[in-house]
């Protein structure tokens, strides 16, 4: 197929024709469009997560706006290129797969080929940094380019280390040598790349070329990373260096270093269940709502981080998935299939689980029975997100995934005794696998519960506030893109007085996985605390249209949002429909009794809780020592009048929780 269009993303952004010439588009930001779409799985990107991230400082109103004046600079660009690569819908803007190419997709099929002509034409085409020159379009791109740059050059040092793990001379050397000259093209102070260089060099019996290697490793490294070579790298000179490099190679895995740090160590990557793609009958015109579905739900369990996604039209049809069954893989293999129904109009998603044959589910999907293609898509990608993750919580299952989704269950039981279940396999994941950031997210939730819904009880682990945060920014340090680690980093901010920050975490995680109605309540309440009311409310209503079953506890996050909208009578009506017993749950209702002129009502529910009185408290005497300090632990409202109005209701529960029922 010929390229209709490339993208140059290595340097500096370039939109080129079909002539490879480079094409004028007005702004900077709509050339980022391309740039970050290109990185996005199915080249696809809610519209809201656009202007989010180039217009962070604006309003959503007014960075929609400009969102739409960016795309129609790129149409402009795009008529007199001559091509029409970026699709847009009412809700998404995407690349088309099959006319969309850069410079940064190829270099990455040359290196996993890997010839030494592949190398070669690989060091020629990289240009310099990923999008150099952007990172002053906007605060939050340049956060997420930073993080995305290593995240190529992991990608691709990765890709050419899987050829340079031997040192052959078959060809004299030229593959390795070509791999190496074009690593050290990538970051002329990467250490890794020189040693497999002065190794293929001493392997050759080319003495001199080494040690000129070495004194170019010591130049550049001292030059970029004011850093001088290990002694592993120095001491290759000193060895029998020919007849240890015959055996050797480069078989010592620990010799791979990380590229400034962020080359995956092998021990460290976590395996996934896999979901392979498969689309027939879905590119004939006409079939724009089957083909948004399709994307909706790819984009959606790409969102939740949780599996091996791949795609069947890399493969082309003769090496499609087959009907054969995998053996094997302990975390699932599955066969996701869309197909369109000519005769009726409707679309045919049937999940497989390729280990037993077993058909998950087959939905055939009645686009006049849905309001929209979102709450569709929502549920399809739950279905499969449960399954998937349902057989990896049985404890027998080990591998670092499973026992992931094992310790997330137990944090959604809302006890004691879970949490410390769950704190163990943490515990245990940090000792064997430090890198997965998800580790961290769930040590600091322990931590957030028990300061938000459990709050007189002794702590699982200690240093409160202090500990969540730092737990929390590793878990965002280690991978900024996990809705999960967003989402507890917002938790922390707050609890940490933080609400601006907070706002910014709790709107990252909502638009990294918003088709995920879990993740979204929950940012909602966090909205709803960090004082952003309308978005909260707005991202609830959201969150209800995608859920096919509500749990309880949901009731609680809204009526904490309604009463952070003062409206006190809805949020009543949502508490009653809550989980049940507990001390946040209790406080919520007796502050909005009390604002709603209803403090009778108020008093009688706490004397019909007064059974559960001396469970909380024997837990924590010293708690029953401090009653002020748990009324400012109780109260999570950042916006100072609805903080007043919640602490009404905190004063009554204090008074009946510390001095006994007969004192309200």
């Amino acid at each position: 197929m010929a390229i209709a269009s490339c993208f140059a993303c290595l340097g500096r952004p370039l939109l080129l024709d079909k002539d490879q010439d480079p094409v004028a588009v007005k702004t900077r930001k709509a050339l980022a469009i391309m740039g970050y779409l290109g990185r996005m799985g199915g080249l696809t990107s809610p519209r809201e997560a656009l202007a989010d991230l180039l217009w962070s400082s604006t309003d959503r109103h007014k960075a929609m706006q400009s969102l739409r004046q960016a795309l129609r600079q790129l149409k402009t660009a795009e008529e007199t290129a001559g091509i029409d690569v970026v699709r847009s819908s009412p809700g998404h803007v995407q690349l088309d797969q099959a006319l969309f190419f850069s410079d940064l997709t190829r270099v990455l099929e040359l290196v996993n080929r890997g010839n030494a002509s592949d190398f070669r034409e690989a060091e020629e085409l990289w240009r310099g940094e990923f999008m150099s020159g952007y990172d002053d379009i906007d605060l939050e791109f340049s956060d997420w380019l930073t993080v995305e740059r290593e995240r190529v050059r992991s990608e691709v040092a990765s890709a050419a280390f899987r050829h340079l793990n031997e040192i052959s001379v078959d060809d004299e050397g030229a593959k390795v040598e070509a791999g190496g000259r074009f690593l050290l093209k990538m970051d002329p102070a990467f250490e890794s790349a020189h040693r497999v260089l002065i190794r293929l060099y001493l392997k050759l019996g080319q003495r001199e070329r080494a040690e000129q290697q070495l004194r170019t490793c010591e130049r550049e490294m001292r030059l970029h990373l004011d850093a001088e070579p290990e002694e592993e790298t120095k001491n290759l000179l000193q060895r029998d260096d020919a007849a240890s490099d015959r055996h050797e190679g480069l078989q010592d895995t620990g010799d791979v270093k990380p590229i400034r740090g962020f080359l995956p160590n092998n021990e460290d990557v976590v395996r996934l269940p896999e979901i392979s793609i498969l689309s027939t009958s879905l590119s004939k015109k006409g079939l724009g709502d089957a083909v948004h579905l399709r994307e909706e739900v790819v984009s959606g369990l790409s969102s939740f981080r949780s599996f091996d996604l791949y795609e069947s039209q890399y493969f082309g049809d003769e090496n499609a998935p087959k009907p054969t069954l995998v053996e094997g893989q302990e975390l699932g293999s599955y066969l996701l299939r869309f197909r369109h129904d000519e005769r009726s109009g409707k679309i045919v998603i049937q999940f497989e689980d390729r280990s037993n044959g077993q058909i998950v589910f087959n939905e055939i999907v009645d686009f006049s029975l849905w309001e929209g293609i979102t709450p569709v898509a929502s549920q399809i990608v739950s279905r499969i997100h449960m399954h998937a993750t349902a057989r990896l919580r049985n404890p027998s299952n080990t591998a670092v995934f499973a026992r992931w989704c094992q310790a997330e269950a137990l944090l959604w039981d809302f006890t004691k005794q879970s949490d410390e279940k769950a704190m163990r396999l943490l515990d245990d994941l940090e000792r064997t696998h430090g890198s997965f950031s998800m580790t961290y997210a769930g040590k600091a939730s322990i931590i957030m519960k028990q300061e938000l819904h459990f709050p007189l009880l002794d702590r699982t682990i200690s240093e409160g506030e202090n500990n969540l945060l730092n737990l929390a920014e590793k878990s965002i340090m280690l991978d900024p893109w996990q809705a999960v680690n967003q989402r507890v980093y917002g938790w922390a901010l707050i609890l940490s007085n933080m609400p601006e920050e907070a706002k910014r975490a709790f709107h990252n995680a909502g638009r990294l996985s918003s088709a995920d109605p879990a993740n979204l309540m929950s940012v909602a309440e966090g909205l709803a605390f960090s004082g952003d009311v309308n978005e909260a409310r707005a991202t609830a209503q959201r969150a209800f249209s995608l859920f096919a079953f509500v749990p309880r506890v949901f009731y609680e996050y809204l009526a904490n949002i309604y009463f952070a909208a003062e409206d006190y009578e809805s949020a009543i009506k949502q508490i009653e429909r809550g989980a049940g017993v507990g001390i946040s749950g209790l406080t919520t209702r007796v502050a909005a009794l009390v604002c709603a002129g209803r403090e009778e009502e108020a008093l009688q529910t706490l004397n019909r809780f007064g059974e559960h009185r001396a469970s909380l408290l024997k837990h924590s005497p010293e708690m029953a020592n401090d009653p002020h300090n748990w009324r400012l632990k109780i109260n999570f409202f950042q916006d100072e009048k609805v903080r007043h109005d919640f602490d009404k209701g905190a004063a009554l529960v204090q008074r009946f929780l510390f001095d006994g029922s007969g004192s309200v």
